[in-house]
């Protein structure tokens, strides 16, 4: 009855801000973020007023000019109405209580394995069956054979886990049948880590693909006094880290701005950054924030095809954006030292507001594309699409609840109990009705 009578409360706030002016229209954003926050999720068309994407008249002559390109139209009616439903939750009640959330992914049986950094900042693996209930430890903390001191990178794919141990700079292999060590591979023994191409690079994460190869990232972040995007670089390799046949792929990151007033603590800027995602096949999909541009690769490295919806962030007043408090760094660089970075990288001073923020690509080969919208851009509506482009369905979830695995018609995400301060893994069922 509740969530009822918040829902006709909501549609009052919408149908309101429609007539008010900007001001009492930001007031029935804030009401609506609040509802997200209790209810999980809402239709797309629910909050259309709070959308900040523009459609464009004309395509870019820089996208026209791309070949293989597939344009669809930005006000395409979507395949299916969807709703996320609530199924059940990890970590809430039980044998194991979860604390903070740090890496979650689901197995072929539908287990979550969730890595949790406990109260004492001890980071542990635990395994929950497919009901909720608690099945077993995954590993342990230590310095032996299938332990680790700060597990981070996270996945299950060919019947195994996958856990990257930052500290002791090595990858631990599990049996996902019961869940049991197999083997670890030293960072420091991979032959992959001679190639020219990352000397001097960090491990950044990696994608396992179905064939068990696995796509591994590698990051540089400058730390001399000058300024310039961070880097990133693809390699193949196989379990052992030895290198595969793969066209390295190199992209770039955030804006680190460098001045002499902010040194060695410069401003980073997430503006104009680049956005992966590997389907379990091992193709590749790589687009930047400022378009709705989502360029394929195959399993090789090699281009194949793009997708382009023409629409665009609203206009961005850069000086505004400077004072809107956002974190860039221990300090707000003046609008001229902004300028003469992206002048030093060699790009223009964006115009426009990021339109795409995150890309995943799930086991079944669609394509989610996280767009922000309202007037803080605190909430995500996640336009699903078919591998080949087309609008499947959009939902819709606040910034603070991210999506940490998709599985067949599931969604895992994680919430915060409001009287502990813990976190919980929360479960959805994507329902989908025909338009």
């Amino acid at each position: 009855m509740k969530i009822f009578l918040n829902l006709i409360l909501l549609a009052f706030l919408l149908i309101t801000g429609c007539s008010e002016q900007s001001q009492q229209k930001n007031s029935s954003q804030t009401e609506a973020t609040e509802l997200l926050k209790e209810l999980g999720q809402l239709q797309p068309e629910q909050l259309r007023d709070a959308s900040t994407i523009r459609v464009l008249d004309e395509i870019p002559e820089h996208i026209g000019k791309i070949e293989d390109l597939s344009v669809f139209q930005a006000d395409s009616n979507a395949q299916y109405s969807s709703q996320l439903v609530p199924e059940g939750s990890y970590g809430k009640t039980g044998e194991y209580f979860l604390t903070k959330i740090e890496g979650l992914t689901v197995d072929e049986k539908g287990r979550v394995i969730v890595v949790n950094r406990g109260t004492n900042y001890a980071s542990e693996v635990h395994v929950f069956n497919k009901d909720g209930t608690y099945l077993t430890p995954l590993g342990r903390s230590g310095r032996g054979p299938g332990e680790y001191i700060e597990p981070f990178f996270l996945q299950s794919n060919a019947r195994k886990v996958y856990l990257y141990d930052v500290t002791g700079k090595r990858l631990n292999i599990y049996n996902a049948d019961d869940f049991s060590f197999m083997m670890s591979s030293l960072e420091e023994r991979w032959d992959i880590r001679d190639q020219k191409v990352i000397k001097g690079f960090n491990f950044g994460g990696f994608k396992v693909r179905d064939d068990g190869n696995i796509l591994a990232e590698f990051y540089k972040s400058n730390f001399n006094k000058v300024t310039s995007r961070s880097k990133f670089t693809y390699l193949l390799m196989d379990m052992d880290g030895n290198k595969l046949d793969f066209e390295p792929f190199i992209f770039s990151g955030n804006l680190r701005i460098v001045t002499e007033e902010n040194y060695p603590f410069p401003n980073v800027f997430p503006i104009g950054r680049t956005l992966t995602a590997m389907s379990n096949e091992g193709e590749l999909f790589v687009a930047n924030t400022q378009e709705f541009l989502i360029k394929k690769y195959d399993p090789t490295g090699a281009y194949q095809s793009a997708i382009y919806y023409p629409i665009k962030g609203a206009p961005l007043d850069f000086e505004e954006f400077l004072k809107s408090g956002r974190k860039f760094g221990p300090s707000i660089p003046p609008l001229v030292e902004v300028e003469k970075a992206f002048d030093a990288v060699g790009e223009e001073l964006p115009k426009t507001t990021p339109v795409i923020d995150k890309l995943i690509v799930d086991d079944k080969n669609r394509i989610w594309v996280a767009v922000p919208i309202g007037t803080k851009s605190d909430i995500y509506e996640w336009w699903i699409l078919a591998e080949t482009g087309e609008l499947l369905t959009k939902v819709v979830l606040p910034l603070e609840q991210p999506i940490l695995d998709i599985k067949g018609k599931y969604l895992y995400s994680k919430k915060t109990n409001e009287e502990t301060g813990e976190e919980y893994v929360i479960k959805y069922r994507l329902e989908l009705t025909e338009s």
